[in-house]
């Protein structure tokens, strides 16, 4: 084949956006020889991933299907490709203060990540799944310790440890899984041989369990999260939770659609128990980041409520729903969680404290009311957009005939009020002289996702299908 037939195939045209990202990341690590200015390299990462999500629009929305079925191009993993892109368009200019030396391998690296996670969400097959998800750990457990403090090397350490025992748990997985259905191929699986079935499943679930921090696999994202730069923590609490969210629900509802009833508990337990263990751990903690952390483990339990939905498989209107009330919580997810995250960086002090929000509302009113959206939002407090996530991914437990699990959902999200509305309590506190960095790259990334827990409301009605089931659920 010739340059011009392969610039002509639509199987080259797929890459054009991951070919164009790696591009620039040598680039940046041939400018870096000569230019230290981090400035240059975010801006250069910025503009590099606006142009990805164009070229995205424009070369993938055409192609059904490319290389022999392992790369599958289509709305679903078009929508999560561009939504990763965008928890890193989040971070990379505010991580401009937090990058110091060899700012141009951070960013490289952070390109060569997004590369990693378009091709995850384009993938059905298991071995490219895996090499893509892989990609995306190492450079996250490089961007993890890039500070080069002892809490950036400590929390490396043990994200670099626990995510070594979570693939260990997916190559397995995918080995029974090979032998149960005779490909790696998710698509077209005809049969699956019973014993070696339920193997596969265990595995694969606990090894990406690990990855979207469910209980009782959850620990090392508290620590790394705690001990990373708020930049970093942010990224891993949004993009690669929500890449890991996306593969678990390819490989379950694709992969093992014709078991998924029998792991229907399974879904279930995991979900209370990560979304009661998250809430009720960040009631009693005081480390502001930690509190967040404990929160993102908890907003887990509540995406794993879509697999709950669909495995007992009521109705196709309920999963369908469940389905696309997952997607807009992703998208929710990405700016609360973020936006959390990087108002940790307002307190001056390398441990932040709860109490170290304390005067805030005095010394910052906008900044405060920031955080204040950002915290019912998480809550599931209307109007934000963070309550439309939440009512439409527990009315499609209602609609699926589990309502007593949307029950105790709605009673988890009433327990995190708790925790939420104690920050907001200690921000009105006049006690104490705690002072605020209320620089622009601390500033606008807050007001940024609060601004966007309203924008982000108007979207729902970008979703017909939603809007017409649910009032037809209403009789309207």
């Amino acid at each position: 084949m010739n340059i011009i037939n392969m610039l002509q195939s639509s199987d080259f045209t797929t890459l054009i956006p991951e070919l164009f990202l790696g591009a620039i990341a040598f680039i940046m690590l041939f400018l870096g020889i000569k230019y230290k200015n981090p400035k240059l390299y975010s801006a250069m990462a910025f503009i590099s991933l606006l142009i990805a999500i164009g070229l995205l629009l424009v070369f993938d929305s055409s192609v059904s299907q490319t290389y022999s079925g392992i790369l599958q191009i289509n709305d679903f993993g078009l929508f999560f490709a561009i939504i990763m892109i965008i928890s890193s368009l989040y971070m990379v200019l505010p991580s401009t203060r937090e990058v110091h030396e060899k700012p141009e391998l951070f960013y490289a690296t952070l390109l060569f990540v997004n590369i990693a996670m378009i091709v995850a969400a384009f993938s059905f097959n298991l071995i490219v799944i895996f090499i893509a998800f892989e990609g995306v750990s190492i450079g996250t457990y490089i961007m993890t310790a890039y500070g080069k403090s002892r809490r950036n090397l400590e929390a490396a350490t043990k994200y670099f440890f626990t995510g070594t025992i979570a693939t260990s748990f997916i190559l397995f997985g995918s080995a029974f899984f090979y032998i149960s259905a005779g490909t790696f191929n998710l698509q077209n699986v005809a049969a699956l041989q019973s014993h070696s079935v339920l193997i596969a499943l265990i595995f694969l679930f606990v090894g990406f369990g690990f990855k979207l921090a469910l209980v009782p696999m959850h620990q090392w994202a508290i620590d790394a999260y705690d001990g990373s730069p708020n930049s970093v923590s942010a990224f891993l609490s949004t993009g690669t939770k929500v890449l890991a969210f996306l593969i678990i629900l390819r490989i379950f509802l694709v992969g093992f659609s014709l078991e998924s009833v029998d792991v229907y508990y399974l879904f279930i337990i995991i979900s209370i128990i990560t979304m009661t263990y998250g809430n009720i751990a960040a009631i009693s903690e005081t480390n502001l980041k930690r509190v967040f952390a404990y929160s993102s483990v908890a907003q887990a339990g509540y995406l794993i409520l879509v697999l709950a939905v669909v495995g007992y498989n009521y109705s196709a209107n309920a999963n369908e729903l469940a389905i696309l009330a997952g997607m807009y919580y992703s998208l929710v997810y990405i700016f609360m969680k973020g936006g959390a995250f990087f108002s940790v960086g307002l307190v001056k002090k390398e441990n932040a404290k709860i109490d170290d929000l304390s005067g805030l509302a005095w010394k910052s009113p906008a900044m405060a009311i920031s955080i204040i959206v950002i915290l019912i939002s998480l809550a599931g407090v209307p109007p934000t957009a963070g309550f439309f996530a939440k009512y439409y991914l527990f009315l499609s437990l209602i609609s699926g005939q589990l309502w007593w699990l949307a029950v105790i959902a709605i009673v988890n999200s009433a327990i995190s009020v708790f925790y939420y509305l104690r920050l907001i309590v200690i921000m009105f506190r006049r006690d104490g002289d705690n002072q605020f960095d209320l620089s622009p790259s601390v500033y606008y990334p807050v007001a940024i996702a609060a601004i966007m827990m309203f924008a982000l409301v108007a979207l729902i009605y970008e979703f017909p299908t939603i809007q017409t089931y649910v009032l037809g659920l209403f009789g309207v």
